[in-house]
Protein backbone atom coordinates (compact mmCIF):
# COMPACT_ATOMS: atom_id res chain seq x y z
CA UNK A 1 0.00 0.00 0.00
CA UNK A 2 1.55 3.36 -1.01
CA UNK A 3 2.40 5.78 1.76
CA UNK A 4 0.24 8.83 2.24
CA UNK A 5 1.80 11.92 0.64
CA UNK A 6 3.37 14.36 3.04
CA UNK A 7 1.22 17.35 3.87
CA UNK A 8 2.19 20.71 5.31
CA UNK A 9 0.46 23.49 7.15
CA UNK A 10 1.46 27.08 6.35
CA UNK A 11 3.85 27.23 9.32
CA UNK A 12 5.53 23.94 8.32
CA UNK A 13 5.86 25.02 4.69
CA UNK A 14 7.46 28.30 5.77
CA UNK A 15 9.82 26.41 8.12
CA UNK A 16 10.92 24.27 5.15
CA UNK A 17 11.24 27.30 2.89
CA UNK A 18 14.97 28.05 3.41
CA UNK A 19 15.91 24.61 2.09
CA UNK A 20 13.21 24.70 -0.59
CA UNK A 21 14.35 28.16 -1.70
CA UNK A 22 17.96 26.96 -2.06
CA UNK A 23 16.91 23.84 -3.98
CA UNK A 24 14.53 25.71 -6.26
CA UNK A 25 17.14 28.41 -6.96
CA UNK A 26 19.56 25.69 -7.98
CA UNK A 27 16.93 23.96 -10.14
CA UNK A 28 16.02 27.19 -11.94
CA UNK A 29 19.67 28.02 -12.56
CA UNK A 30 20.64 24.55 -13.75
CA UNK A 31 17.52 24.16 -15.89
CA UNK A 32 18.45 27.38 -17.63
CA UNK A 33 22.05 26.28 -18.14
CA UNK A 34 21.40 22.80 -19.53
CA UNK A 35 20.45 23.80 -23.10
CA UNK A 36 23.61 25.91 -23.43
CA UNK A 37 25.78 23.15 -21.97
CA UNK A 38 24.22 20.62 -24.35
CA UNK A 39 24.87 22.95 -27.30
CA UNK A 40 28.50 23.38 -26.24
CA UNK A 41 28.93 19.63 -26.02
CA UNK A 42 27.49 19.15 -29.53
CA UNK A 43 29.81 21.84 -30.91
CA UNK A 44 32.88 20.28 -29.28
CA UNK A 45 31.79 16.83 -30.47
CA UNK A 46 31.50 18.12 -34.03
CA UNK A 47 34.95 19.74 -33.84
CA UNK A 48 36.46 16.61 -32.29
CA UNK A 49 35.14 14.40 -35.10
CA UNK A 50 36.58 16.53 -37.92
CA UNK A 51 39.51 14.94 -39.76
CA UNK A 52 41.81 17.79 -38.73
CA UNK A 53 40.88 17.55 -35.03
CA UNK A 54 43.66 17.49 -32.49
CA UNK A 55 43.92 16.34 -28.89
CA UNK A 56 42.86 19.80 -27.74
CA UNK A 57 39.47 19.25 -29.41
CA UNK A 58 39.07 15.94 -27.60
CA UNK A 59 40.02 17.57 -24.31
CA UNK A 60 37.46 20.33 -24.83
CA UNK A 61 34.81 17.71 -25.59
CA UNK A 62 35.67 15.73 -22.44
CA UNK A 63 35.61 18.91 -20.35
CA UNK A 64 32.23 19.93 -21.72
CA UNK A 65 30.87 16.42 -21.12
CA UNK A 66 32.08 16.55 -17.51
CA UNK A 67 30.47 19.96 -16.91
CA UNK A 68 27.18 18.79 -18.45
CA UNK A 69 27.20 15.54 -16.45
CA UNK A 70 27.87 17.45 -13.21
CA UNK A 71 25.02 19.89 -13.93
CA UNK A 72 22.65 17.01 -14.71
CA UNK A 73 23.68 15.19 -11.51
CA UNK A 74 23.24 18.34 -9.42
CA UNK A 75 19.82 18.95 -10.98
CA UNK A 76 18.75 15.36 -10.32
CA UNK A 77 19.93 15.59 -6.69
CA UNK A 78 17.99 18.82 -6.10
CA UNK A 79 14.85 17.39 -7.72
CA UNK A 80 15.19 14.21 -5.66
CA UNK A 81 15.53 16.18 -2.43
CA UNK A 82 12.38 18.20 -3.24
CA UNK A 83 10.58 14.93 -3.91
CA UNK A 84 11.80 13.49 -0.59
CA UNK A 85 10.42 16.57 1.16
CA UNK A 86 7.05 16.07 -0.53
CA UNK A 87 7.35 19.37 -2.37
CA UNK A 88 6.01 19.35 -5.93
CA UNK A 89 7.89 21.29 -8.60
CA UNK A 90 5.36 22.85 -10.98
CA UNK A 91 7.59 25.06 -13.16
CA UNK A 92 11.38 24.80 -13.21
CA UNK A 93 11.74 27.94 -15.33
CA UNK A 94 10.25 30.29 -12.72
CA UNK A 95 10.66 28.22 -9.56
CA UNK A 96 7.03 27.44 -8.81
CA UNK A 97 6.33 24.74 -6.20
CA UNK A 98 3.37 23.38 -4.28
CA UNK A 99 3.11 21.83 -0.82
CA UNK A 100 0.16 19.50 -0.26
CA UNK A 101 -2.02 20.70 2.62
CA UNK A 102 -5.45 20.22 4.16
CA UNK A 103 -7.86 23.13 4.25
CA UNK A 104 -11.30 22.63 5.74
CA UNK A 105 -11.00 18.87 5.21
CA UNK A 106 -10.02 19.22 1.54
CA UNK A 107 -6.62 18.31 0.12
CA UNK A 108 -5.24 21.51 -1.48
CA UNK A 109 -1.86 22.91 -2.46
CA UNK A 110 0.03 25.70 -0.74
CA UNK A 111 1.72 27.62 -3.53
CA UNK A 112 5.11 29.37 -3.48
CA UNK A 113 7.16 30.98 -6.24
CA UNK A 114 10.86 31.80 -6.16
CA UNK A 115 11.27 35.43 -5.10
CA UNK A 116 8.35 35.40 -2.67
CA UNK A 117 9.25 35.92 0.98
CA UNK A 118 6.92 33.28 2.39
CA UNK A 119 4.23 30.74 1.56
CA UNK A 120 1.13 32.93 1.58
CA UNK A 121 -1.14 31.41 -1.09
CA UNK A 122 -3.05 28.23 -1.76
CA UNK A 123 -5.20 26.75 -4.53
CA UNK A 124 -7.34 23.71 -5.09
CA UNK A 125 -5.66 20.79 -6.82
CA UNK A 126 -5.90 21.27 -10.55
CA UNK A 127 -6.49 25.03 -10.39
CA UNK A 128 -2.81 25.89 -10.44
CA UNK A 129 -1.22 29.32 -10.22
CA UNK A 130 -4.19 31.23 -11.72
CA UNK A 131 -6.40 29.89 -8.90
CA UNK A 132 -4.17 31.20 -6.10
CA UNK A 133 -5.84 32.68 -3.06
CA UNK A 134 -4.34 34.21 0.07
CA UNK A 135 -4.13 31.85 3.03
Amino acid sequence: MPAEPRTYDVHGANRALPEVRALVSQIVELSGQLPELQDQLRIFEYKMRRPAAGTEDGDKFEGAATVLRRAEDDLAAALNRLHEMGVRLKDARVGLVDFLAHRDGELVELCWKLGEDAVTHWHRIGEGYPGRQSV
